[in-house]
């Protein structure tokens, strides 16, 4: 009972701080002075992940919402949120999951929450963040997960011409909190998880405060092995993320 307890206190913290960033993020294209501006993105794609272990086997695919942002001051320091939203497939096999259910729905958050300083110009800043995420997900009789994340990264932009620019961004955290669901029950993620995360695109002005973006992006997992829960547990995994986004970016 401690356990699920636990685990539910921080899904909601998680949840909550997605929400909220999202929402708080402005929308507004414009400076609101000479020292405060917005940036503000929606857009969707579709991801493919695989996490493994000795005896066990977990595969998500699906699309996605994306959202996200940051309030910018004097240039200089960025407060954001960066959520995506998926929803698709989930399957398992090998024989330390051979009690589950094989094929499942699955939905997913991903939210990262950062505070960061410009070290570069203004035309073409590089942030240097701290992150706080939440990585989650859900399913009906798989292998899910519930992730707090805290750690360190840095995201940027390099114009390419007057139009064009780069975008990127790259990151670690360490998994303070975390859990695996299997079916409906949890069973804590012992310590000494890490998780890195990239991504790569490009932006393209279309108007004064309007542009076109198209990336990559991706994740490597190295999670050490749960305890056990209903006579299930997922051992020491190594994994990864791969997907595709394009949107509009403000």
């Amino acid at each position: 009972m401690k356990q699920v307890i636990s685990v539910n206190t921080y899904k909601k913290l998680g949840l909550s701080f997605v929400l909220v960033g999202a929402l708080g993020v402005s929308a507004n294209a414009i400076c609101m002075t000479e020292n405060y501006c917005t940036d503000f993105y929606i857009g969707a794609g579709g991801y493919y992940e695989k996490i493994a272990g000795q005896g066990a086997n977990v595969e998500n695919v699906g699309g996605l919402f994306s959202i996200g942002g940051a309030d910018i001051f004097f240039n200089r320091v960025q407060f954001g949120l960066d959520a995506k939203f998926g929803y698709g497939s989930n399957s398992v096999s090998g024989n330390s999951l051979s009690t589950l259910s094989k094929d499942n729905r699955l939905f997913q958050i991903d939210g990262v929450a950062k505070l960061g300083v410009n070290v570069a110009g203004v035309n073409s800043p590089l942030f240097i963040n701290f992150l706080l995420g939440y990585d989650m997900a859900k399913t009906n009789g798989g292998v899910g997960r519930d992730f707090m994340i805290i750690g360190a990264g840095f995201d940027g932009k390099i114009a390419l011409s007057e139009k064009m620019k780069l975008i990127y961004s790259a990151g670690y955290g360490y998994v303070f909190n975390g859990a695996y669901s299997f079916g409906k029950s949890y069973a804590d993620i012992n310590e000494k998880s890490h998780v890195i995360m990239f991504s790569l695109g490009t932006q393209a002005k279309v108007s004064e405060h309007v542009s076109l973006y198209f990336k990559g992006f991706g994740k490597y997992y190295n999670l050490n092995a749960s305890n056990t829960a209903n006579n299930v547990s997922m051992p020491k995994s190594n994994g990864w993320q791969a997907g595709l986004e394009a949107g509009i970016a403000f």
